[in-house]
């Protein structure tokens, strides 16, 4: 029966049926062979059913998650933007039916606060699994002016559809939605929850942590990134499968070195195994690359430059991948 009901929840997020094969990835990456629709739109919602319930990934309420972060026009770890938005972060979350908390920790001499919402699983609630992306921003003048659309709304945008999306229905595992704070400061965010983590013995099964999933100049006819390490490929080949169904075009990383020092290493470092989809692995960490970020910490990264089409696209995938590794629980 739970594979039935695995099945049937990641068949309603596809696009055509096609089967889920995982393939090995070696360091460098593969593309899927083809991209194709994405079962049309309706309005401006993906058809990607999540749910039985018929709940689909929304482009509508990731742009309106995206828009509501940048107008604190910057969320710099030093500023008072940051705090608006641990608590407009906090709102939202509660407002799904989430009990929230807001873990402190200091940095320099300011605080800074990861916002942690649970979701406790029905069968075997100590195992945990992750969905985390940093809030904060940077730019030229962060004081001034970080709106980081992609750098990092983007991706918590993605987080906080998969809570809307998600929190309605059972899975076997714990659920955990997670928004770090400072990573733009040497990832000290993921660096604080990680010790307590590991304190409180938390059994962490597995971590996306998705940066940057917004800016695709090649329209619908670009690729995401999957990166990971020797001890997550399970969990990437798992996206890539989903992504495979769904028609979403993907190149898989496996290098502990590329993006070094993003969230997702700092969890790798710690024993967790840990993913990262995003839109800039080859801009980062190959200079030979025709692959540019212009708006990268800079003042210009706004909900403009994005394509929410393709970032509705990949955000599904990711929802998607994290409702699976929970194993949905038939009603």
């Amino acid at each position: 029966m739970r594979a039935m009901v695995a099945l049937g929840f990641i068949g309603l997020l596809c696009a055509a049926p096609s089967g889920c094969e995982s393939n090995e990835h070696p360091d460098t990456p593969e593309t899927a062979d083809e991209v194709g629709g994405f079962g049309g739109t309706a309005g401006n919602q993906a058809t990607s059913s999540t749910t039985g319930g018929g709940a689909q990934t929304s482009q509508s309420e990731l742009t309106k998650s995206i828009a509501d972060l940048t107008a604190f026009g910057t969320r710099f770890t030093f500023g008072q933007g940051d705090e608006l938005a641990r608590d407009y972060l906090s709102s939202r979350l509660k407002a799904y039916g989430l009990e929230v908390q807001l873990d402190a920790f200091s940095v320099d001499d300011t605080t800074a606060t990861n916002v942690i919402a649970r979701k406790t699983g029905s069968v075997s609630p100590e195992q945990v699994y992750i969905f985390s992306a940093h809030y904060d921003s940077t730019s030229e003048a962060p004081l001034q002016s970080a709106p980081g659309a992609d750098d990092n709304a983007s991706a918590v945008a993605a987080v906080l559809e998969a809570a809307r999306i998600l929190t309605p229905h059972s899975f076997e595992h714990s659920l955990w939605f997670v928004l770090t704070a400072a990573e733009e400061q040497g990832s000290l965010g993921s660096a604080h929850m990680t010790t307590w983590l590991k304190a409180q013995n938390v059994d962490v099964q597995a971590i996306i942590a998705p940066d940057m999933i917004g800016y695709w100049p090649l329209g619908d006819d670009d690729a995401f990134d999957i990166l990971a390490d020797s001890k997550s490929t399970q969990v990437a080949d798992q996206m890539a499968a989903i992504a495979d169904q769904m028609g979403v075009a993907y190149k898989m990383w496996v290098n502990h070195d590329y993006c070094y020092g993003d969230d997702h290493t700092i969890f790798q470092e710690s024993g967790i195994p840990a993913i990262s989809p995003m839109d800039c692995v080859e801009a980062h960490n190959l200079p030979a690359s025709e692959e540019s970020l212009p708006h990268y910490h800079k003042s210009t990264d706004t909900l403009e430059t994005l394509y929410m089409p393709f970032t509705t696209k990949v955000a599904g995938v990711i929802i998607a991948t994290f409702a699976t590794l929970g194993r949905p629980v038939a009603p």
